[in-house]
């Protein structure tokens, strides 16, 4: 069976990550690069790589995002053009998991 999906995770790095809290405001910055690969039956074979940038400030009191930066600042491998067309549905992907998984952690 002959597949196209880009579906094997090839690396994941994080190159820096900060925390700090003030009172009610929680704020952290991290960047990091994602790698993924078409598995080896591919009809094309091919990767990317995509750093990316996120800051988030967040209300403790509430536990809502009261701030978000994310920002794809390298892309890289075969298909790295077409990731970085997609930059803004990433991104939005990516501010709606932090929300959700920041929402989980509230629950507790």
């Amino acid at each position: 069976m002959w597949r196209s999906a880009i579906d094997k995770l090839d690396a994941v790095k994080i190159e820096n990550l900060e925390l700090s809290v003030n009172g009610d405001t929680a704020e952290a910055s991290a960047r990091g690069t994602l790698a993924c690969k078409t598995s080896a039956e591919a009809l094309v074979e091919g990767g990317f790589s995509a750093t990316a940038a996120v800051r988030l400030k967040v209300d403790l009191a509430t536990c809502k995002m009261t701030d978000t930066s994310i920002e794809i600042v390298k892309t890289g491998g075969r298909f790295g053009d077409i990731v970085k067309g997609l930059e803004t549905e990433i991104s939005g992907a990516l501010r709606r998991s932090l929300e959700k998984n920041l929402a989980k952690l509230c629950e507790k």
